[in-house]
């Protein structure tokens, strides 16, 4: 018999399409046949007090209702979200100072905020779009942080043409990051009737494109919001790719940074290639939605062109 399996991670009941209630015990597995037995098998269904979640939702509704109604700018998410900034530019601070160790430990403390704020954010239902703002500038500040800090130790190095290219990769990867954020940011403040158009969207140039699908490459990465091999990839290639290429050049005559230690020169040189593949995937995505926003711009100035001749 066909069955499916759900997993409740804490975040509050479960209520599949056959009525069964999965327990909200942090990451409790239940099974549910699709033909829909009402039984009291307890091997087949979970069974709660009918007031008992009752009484629970009320007071999760309570709970939300009053974190909800702080004011937008002290959402517990964007206090994080300042701190990540914050902790971000006293990372260059040491960095610049030649304090490798502190600077590394200082920007992978901001990079894991950024794993927490989103679980705080939905747990006490503190989502807005200025934080959506916040999080994504916030990363692209941590990112080019790092990047302008193994620039500069790139430089300190014995010059190449190597060591040039790489500079100017650590500069194009930057101005990428930050014509993505401003092309993204720019679709979600258009408007679609009285939809805010996601960031994920793209605007076409015919019904035709419309339908058209992303292409394979886009749709592997953002497939179940990137938690699948392609999505953890890139992401990975993002943030590990200029943290490993400052660890490589910071610590290029002593081992100061603790990955240099635990890590072999050939495993650290392994992990930064990956990175970097990393990276370039998340490179391509970007290159594709700036090149849908684009074409989306220009689609709209013809129309515009074509109505003033009509007229």
């Amino acid at each position: 018999m066909n069955k499916k399996w759900q997993r409740d991670y804490g975040e509050g009941h479960n209520i599949d399409e056959i009525g069964a209630v999965a327990s909200a015990t942090g990451g409790v597995l239940t099974c549910n046949d699709d033909g829909g037995n009402t039984n009291n098998n307890s091997d087949r269904i979970v069974s709660l007090d009918r007031s008992s979640l009752h009484n629970h939702d009320e007071a999760e509704r309570v709970r939300g209702n009053f974190f909800s109604s702080w004011p937008v700018i002290l959402y517990l998410p964007n206090l994080m979200g300042y701190l990540r900034i914050i902790l971000s530019f006293i990372g260059l601070k040491h960095a610049l100072q030649q304090q490798s160790h502190n600077a590394l430990n200082t920007w992978i403390t901001a990079a894991l905020l950024d794993l927490v704020d989103g679980i705080v954010a939905r747990r006490l239902n503190q989502l807005s779009q200025f934080g959506v703002f916040l999080d994504v500038m916030a990363d692209n500040i941590l990112r080019t942080t790092v990047w302008i800090s193994a620039m500069i130790e790139i430089s300190k190095s014995d010059s190449s043409w190597e060591n040039d290219i790489l500079c100017v990769w650590a500069a194009i990867v930057i101005s990428l990051e930050w014509i993505t954020f401003f092309c993204a940011q720019s679709n979600r403040t258009n408007r679609n009737g009285d939809q805010t158009v996601h960031w994920k969207d793209v605007k076409r140039t015919s019904v035709e494109e419309e339908n058209r699908p992303p292409p394979f490459w886009v749709q592997a990465v953002f497939k179940n919001n990137f938690r699948s091999f392609f999505g953890i990839f890139a992401i990975f290639g993002l943030f590990v790719a200029p943290l490993g290429t400052y660890v490589w050049y910071a610590d290029r005559l002593a081992k100061i940074t603790w990955p240099s230690r635990i890590l072999s020169e050939r495993n650290m040189s392994i992990l930064i290639i990956m990175s970097y593949a990393g990276r370039f995937l998340s490179a391509m995505v970007e290159l594709w939605l700036c090149y849908n926003f684009f074409r989306g711009v220009i689609a709209t100035d013809k129309w515009q062109q074509m109505k003033q001749k009509d007229s």
